[in-house]
């Protein structure tokens, strides 16, 4: 991996001001609050690397990144910071921070030594989890994995001397932004820059996702990872999936803004909900592989990424043959397994999968017309083209919930409100974000007045009927390749 990382692209956020704010400018983000608390978790004589990672807005697509869709993501405004540092007594210590301004920490001690097996050979994700503990869990993982991955993916020598690494944030976690991605895409140019490792852009994208995959547990695409690690400000990257290509981006003008509202809730249950959509996504996959191997491809166009079915090949030829429902235990004695190597099927579960399935095929249609209707719309400044595209993320948001059973009760109210003030207040489209089930809803808008007022009255409106904290996410951050590691 001998590629360096891409120049620092650097502007001003241009996003609108309103209650319970999260997010800012990306500039001197190395003097924020955050950076200031980790480095203070480190002594001050020898060389310190610090990297930080934006959220990221899913836009379009995103929960079908890892059927090869196009996914369209933004970056926030809040960040994930990482510091780095060489030690000498062959330890790797984690500490956590847990918030801006807090005293509390989480910390994990392990010996350099337990991260190699038999011929100093560097060990994996089944054998590297358990060395997190419990009381830091979830940021150990990312750090003892990104270091793990990073290492074996450079073809790094031994780690000698170990490490300190101290964890902070500027925000709170905000559900359905990519926190987790963010924190391994830190935590990986953190540990580059210290441990001397230059870094492919999607190399690198690839080991986040791996870290993600396998160290935390969470079947996910490549789609967050390219976003935290490549996003530049105020640009909509277009992230075409399976194989990994960075196809362009649209930036945005300054008077047209993507910004988050997190509801304050996520399900419980929403990791599991996830991964059984993308099980029942994957039975749909294989049913097609077997049926154009039954019939015979014919003029079929079609790669085996089930995001790439055409529409009206979907309608014509597949749509009525695939079930609309089956337990698992019916279905592995029919066909076996998926193939897909991150999820298995349960046989005591029902799986929906005709509806599983064609949200991936219709949302890699949505999110392509939705390029299409946004260029168009910033190169003649006509909002009717930019209420196309709004329409477009309802019809997303709405196959979130009626197609794949990853919506909320508190989301749908929030993007009912925002729809209602509609282009009139210069709102033109809402959908919920990331991986469903809560979380948070992207806006498109104007950054004006009006349309800021309209947002804050959502805002307030939500909060007096659910009683939860609605917080607004705005601004936009480079991504942590674009910023690299700061030497300080």
């Amino acid at each position: 991996m001998k590629v360096k990382p891409k120049k620092t692209c650097v502007s001003s956020s241009q996003s609108p001001a309103g209650p319970a704010v999260l997010g800012g400018s990306d500039a001197e983000w190395t003097n924020s609050p955050a950076v200031t608390q980790i480095l203070e978790r480190l002594p001050d004589h020898p060389t310190r690397f610090v990297a930080q990672a934006p959220g990221r807005l899913d836009v379009m697509g995103g929960l079908t990144d890892y059927t090869g869709s196009l996914v369209l993501n933004t970056t926030t405004g809040g960040h994930v910071c990482v510091a780095v540092q060489r030690r000498t007594d062959n330890d790797l210590s984690i500490v956590s921070v847990r918030s801006p301004g807090a005293e509390d920490v989480a910390s994990t001690v392990i010996a350099v030594s337990q991260l190699y097996g038999p011929n100093d050979s560097l060990i994996d994700a089944q054998r590297g989890r358990p060395l997190a503990g419990e009381g830091n869990g979830d940021v150990a993982r990312c750090i003892v994995g990104a270091l793990v991955e990073i290492l074996r993916a450079a073809g790094a020598p031994r780690l000698d001397g170990g490490l300190s690494v101290v964890v902070g944030s500027k925000t709170q976690e905000p559900a359905g932004t990519g926190w987790d991605a963010a924190l391994v895409a830190a935590a990986l140019v953190a540990v580059a820059g210290a441990c001397d490792v230059t870094l492919d852009p999607l190399d690198a994208a690839a080991v986040c996702q791996r870290v993600e995959n396998e160290w935390l547990g969470i079947p996910v695409g490549i789609g967050d990872a390219v976003c935290v690690l490549l996003g530049e400000p105020n640009t909509l990257a277009e992230v075409r999936c399976e194989p990994c290509a960075l196809s362009g981006s649209i930036r945005l003008p300054d008077d047209l803004v993507l910004v988050g509202i997190d509801c304050g809730m996520r399900h419980p249950e929403a990791n599991l909900r996830y991964s059984r959509v993308r099980t029942a996504a994957f039975m749909g996959r294989a049913l097609i592989d077997r049926i154009i191997r039954h019939d015979g491809s014919g003029r079929l166009q079609w790669d085996g990424h089930l995001a790439r079915v055409s529409v009206t090949d979907y309608v014509g030829r597949f749509r009525d043959r695939i079930p609309t429902k089956l337990k698992g235990s019916e279905y592995l004695e029919r066909f076996g397994e998926t193939g897909d190597p991150l999820t298995r099927i349960d046989p005591e579960f029902v799986y929906k999968i005709r509806s599983r399935t064609e949200h991936h095929i219709y949302e890699h249609t949505r999110a392509c017309q939705f390029v299409e209707c946004l260029s168009r719309a910033i190169r003649s400044g006509e909002d009717r083209v930019l209420e196309e595209a709004g329409e477009l993320m309802y019809a997303s948001h709405w196959s979130y919930g009626q197609r794949c059973g990853l919506g909320s009760v508190e989301t749908d109210m929030l993007v009912s409100m925002i729809r209602g003030h509609g282009a009139d207040a210069e709102i033109y489209g809402a959908k919920i974000t990331g991986r469903g089930c809560g979380g948070s809803v992207a806006v498109l808008m104007r950054a004006t007045e009006r349309a800021t007022a309209a947002v804050d009255d959502v805002i307030k409106r939500y909060q007096s009927k659910t009683g939860r904290v609605a917080t607004l996410l705005r601004g936009s951050l480079p991504g942590a390749l674009v910023s690299g590691a700061q030497r300080m």
